[in-house]
């Protein structure tokens, strides 16, 4: 699925769904994250960053769950408390950073949009976990890799 935005002097633009494999490792009592990224289409993933390019707005991003902790790890019910966004630091409350629309939450995916607007910027974000406990605590769970923008869209 793909998306046409489209304005009054610019030719259609293309937007293509940013799809992010999120897998969840148990190692004693911690758990561990690590995840893997692609654009609708691309046929290689990529690691770390979750790079938007200048231009594009409206960016759907599908973030997909693979739990593999043996937890029951499950995004949290509420999108905007499943991942929590912040433009210069991790973020340590609720808030969408002024660049992200929440849109839908279910156990193993989070689907969000990213306005993309504005300068570039860093977006820094916690993805948030529901799950049973540990000894050593949780849940929630989090993890908090990062989205370049790149801006204008």
């Amino acid at each position: 699925m793909t998306q046409e935005t489209q304005t009054s002097t610019e030719a259609p633009t293309v937007v293509r769904i940013v799809q992010v494999d999120v897998y969840a490792y148990r190692e004693g009592d911690d758990i561990l994250f690590s995840h893997a990224w692609r654009r609708q289409g691309d046929p290689n993933r990529r690691k770390g960053k979750i790079v938007i390019p200048h231009g594009e707005g409206d960016v759907p991003i599908h973030f997909h769950l693979h739990d593999r902790s043996q937890l029951n790890l499950s995004f949290l019910a509420n999108p905007a408390d499943a991942m929590w966004v912040d433009l210069n630091d991790c973020p340590t409350g609720a808030g969408n950073g002024n660049q992200i629309n929440f849109v839908h939450s279910s156990p193993n995916l989070l689907r969000v949009e990213d306005d993309n607007s504005d300068p570039p910027c860093t977006l820094h974000f916690a993805l948030r976990f529901a799950g049973d406990p540990t000894p050593s605590g949780g849940p929630p769970y989090e993890y908090d890799p990062e989205i370049r923008n790149g801006g204008g869209g």
